[in-house]
């Protein structure tokens, strides 16, 4: 099934509560050919410009949670939203929580604030940038209550595997920013990568885990976490999951 234009999705909404824009150009970024075009003033990009990526550098947990919700409360970071459904199902499920989403793609990162908008759940955030740069530059250590990686790109060539999300340098800086107790949740479809990246979790944190998750049943096409998941379960094929805690 061909996937509805972005311009129909996003329509007139003001996005200025739930999207952060990218503002330089990543090696790895992957844009949509279409980004530049719904970026010109007209479509409603020009109206996300309530807080900057390069104002959210530095700041403490309550600084940065105020800046982006206007308010300080538990705070889970996904990293990779897609077109959304997680995020904007949990912000609206578990509304005494803050939800900071990262997408690189420009195109599903506005899909994905949309879905926050069309719900109104102002406790949910999206950014379009790099999750890496993200950890390392905006989020404060000891600050995150969950951190959701959910279907991450395989990147099935063995000469593209160092762009994995889940890798040692990653997965360190999600544990060092993750409250005691704090959860990485793990899911993927793809069975070598949920091996080597649980043993890459082992090896590269001193997270407990892994813990599995059983697989529940779904009570229509749309009751699942992700589109990703949907999709996968739909087909009948498995889904790999496990989540790991800080003590």
């Amino acid at each position: 099934m061909p996937r509805r234009s972005l311009s129909k999705i996003q329509g007139k909404r003001d996005l200025a509560h739930y999207f952060i824009p990218m503002e330089v150009e990543y090696p790895d970024a992957r844009v949509d050919p279409e980004a530049a075009a719904l970026a010109q003033p007209g479509d409603g990009a020009d109206k996300v410009a309530r807080v900057s990526y390069a104002s959210l550098s530095g700041l403490t947990s309550a600084e940065l949670q105020d800046k982006l919700f206007g308010r300080v409360a538990p705070l889970e970071f996904e990293i990779g939203s897609g077109k959304g459904l997680f995020i904007s199902e949990a912000a609206s499920s578990v509304p005494d929580h803050n939800f900071l989403g990262v997408e690189i793609a420009y195109r599903y990162a506005l899909i994905s604030a949309t879905r926050l908008a069309k719900k109104g759940a102002t406790n949910g955030v999206m950014m379009n940038a790099d999750a890496a740069k993200v950890l390392r530059e905006i989020i404060p250590f000891n600050s995150l209550t969950a951190a959701h990686i959910y279907f991450p790109d395989p990147w099935w060539k063995k000469a593209h595997r160092k762009r994995r999300i889940v890798r040692p340098d990653v997965v360190a800086a999600i544990e060092a920013r993750l409250t005691r107790g704090g959860k990485l949740h793990f899911w993927t479809d793809v069975k070598e990568y949920f091996d080597s990246g649980v043993e890459i979790i082992k090896l590269a944190t001193r997270l407990v885990g892994p813990f599995p998750i059983p697989e529940r049943p779904y009570a229509d096409e749309m009751d699942f976490l992700t589109h990703f998941e949907r999709r996968t379960r739909l087909d009948e094929k498995p889904v790999y999951r496990s989540y790991f805690v800080k003590e």
